[in-house]
C-alpha cells in the first residue's frame, strides 16, 4: 500500500492506491506547489469558486497586502465566482515600501467540460482479426476530435507487464476487442453512432494535463473539477506512443471487400498507434478519496521513462472512472505540451 500527498483547494487529503504485480520505484508523486507571481488557472467550472494568489519571489503569499482587478474592476477580496461562461482578465496591484507594483495581465475561462469518450482497442502483432478495429478508429478520429484512444497489446513485444491484470479487471475475453469508456463493448462493424450517443451526454467532470520531460524525467501537472460530488472512484494515468512499427498478422488478405485486401500477411511495416508504453497509475486506477463538488483537485507525476521511446511520439492519457470501472470522462496531450479543461 502507498500513500501520495494530493493538493486541493483550501485542504488536502490522500490518494491510495495498490497494485498486484507493479513497481513504482521511479514513480513519485507530489503536492502541486503555486510559482511566483499571480497564480490563476486558466479555466474554471461556472460557480466554482476562484482565489487569486500572489506570491513573492521567495515563495511567500502576499496578497493579503495585494488588491485584484478583474476586467477593469476592482474586486473585494481575493475571490470571486460566475455563473455564465465567458472570458475574464485579471492583475493584482501591491505596494511595498511605498512602491507600487502590478502583476501580470492574465486571462481565464469560464466553461463547461467537453465529453471525452475512451476507445480502447486490445489487440497483438500475432492477432490477424485486429487490424479492422484500428482502422475503425482511424475513421472515429475523421469524425471527431473528442476520443481518446489507448491500444493495449498482449503477447507481442508491445505488451507491458500489466496487461494480464487490466484484462482481468475489465473482463476482456478474446482478441480483437474494444471497449467504449472501459466497460462498453464495441463490436464489428464498429458504429460512429455508438460513439456519438456516448459524446452526447453533458459531462460534469472537467480534466487538464500538462507534461514536461526533462533529461528523460517525464513530469505530469494534472487537474480536475466536478459539478458533482465523487465517491469511490479512480485515476488511471498512461503514457502512450504512437508510430510504432511492427508487422502485423493479417487474416483479411484474401478478403475483397476488406480494407485490408491484398495488403499482405503479415503486414510489412505496420504503424501501430496510442500503443499503451507505461502506466503511471495502478494499471485500472488508483482509489480516490470522496470528490467535493467545486473543488479543485491536483496532482503532480514524476518518473524517469525509456529512451527507446520516441519523444514526439509520446502522449498522456487521464481517465476518471467509477467503481465499476465506468469511464467518466478522459483526457489527452502530447508530451511538452499542455491541454486545459476543453
Amino acid at each position: 500500500m502507498r500513500s501520495f500527498i494530493v493538493y486541493i483547494f483550501l485542504s488536502f487529503f490522500i490518494l491510495t492506491g495498490c497494485s498486484k504485480s507493479e513497481s513504482f520505484d521511479d514513480l513519485s508523486q507530489q503536492s502541486t506547489a503555486m510559482n511566483p507571481g499571480l497564480n490563476v488557472e486558466s479555466s474554471y467550472l461556472k460557480n466554482q469558486i476562484i482565489s487569486f494568489n500572489v506570491l513573492d519571489l521567495e515563495g511567500n503569499n502576499i496578497s493579503s497586502i495585494a488588491v485584484f482587478i478583474v476586467d477593469n474592476q476592482l474586486i473585494n477580496g481575493n475571490i470571486i465566482s460566475y455563473e455564465n461562461l465567458g472570458n475574464h482578465e485579471v492583475y493584482a496591484e501591491y505596494t511595498i515600501d511605498s512602491q507600487i507594483y502590478n502583476t501580470e495581465l492574465k486571462t481565464f475561462s469560464i466553461v463547461n467540460p467537453i465529453t471525452k469518450v475512451v476507445v480502447e482497442d486490445y489487440t497483438g502483432t500475432w492477432c490477424g482479426y485486429c487490424p479492422p478495429v484500428a482502422h475503425a478508429i482511424d475513421e472515429l478520429r475523421e469524425l471527431s476530435d473528442n476520443i481518446t484512444v489507448v491500444g493495449i497489446h498482449n503477447n507481442d513485444q508491445l505488451t507491458i507487464d500489466q496487461e494480464a491484470d487490466l484484462r482481468s479487471e475489465l473482463g476482456i475475453g478474446g482478441f480483437p476487442s474494444a471497449r467504449l469508456n472501459r466497460t462498453i463493448s464495441w463490436v464489428d462493424p464498429y458504429e460512429f453512432l455508438e460513439v456519438q450517443n456516448l459524446l452526447s451526454v453533458e459531462n460534469n467532470l472537467a480534466i487538464s494535463i500538462n507534461s514536461n520531460l526533462e533529461n528523460s524525467i517525464l513530469s505530469v501537472d494534472l487537474r480536475f473539477v466536478s459539478k458533482n460530488e465523487l465517491n469511490n472512484h479512480k485515476l488511471v494515468l498512461y503514457l502512450v506512443e504512437n508510430d510504432l512499427i511492427y508487422d502485423q498478422t493479417n487474416y483479411f488478405n484474401f478478403v475483397e471487400d476488406s480494407y485490408f485486401y491484398n495488403l499482405g500477411n503479415p503486414i510489412e511495416g505496420y504503424s501501430h498507434q496510442d500503443v499503451l508504453r507505461m502506466s503511471l497509475t495502478n494499471i485500472s486506477g488508483d482509489v480516490l478519496q470522496d470528490i467535493l463538488p467545486l473543488s479543485d483537485y491536483k496532482f503532480n507525476f514524476n518518473i524517469e521513462i525509456s529512451p527507446d521511446f520516441i519523444i514526439e511520439n509520446l502522449g498522456i492519457i487521464a481517465i476518471i472512472v467509477d467503481s465499476e470501472n465506468n469511464a467518466i470522462n478522459s483526457q489527452f496531450t502530447e508530451i511538452n505540451s499542455f491541454q486545459d479543461f476543453n
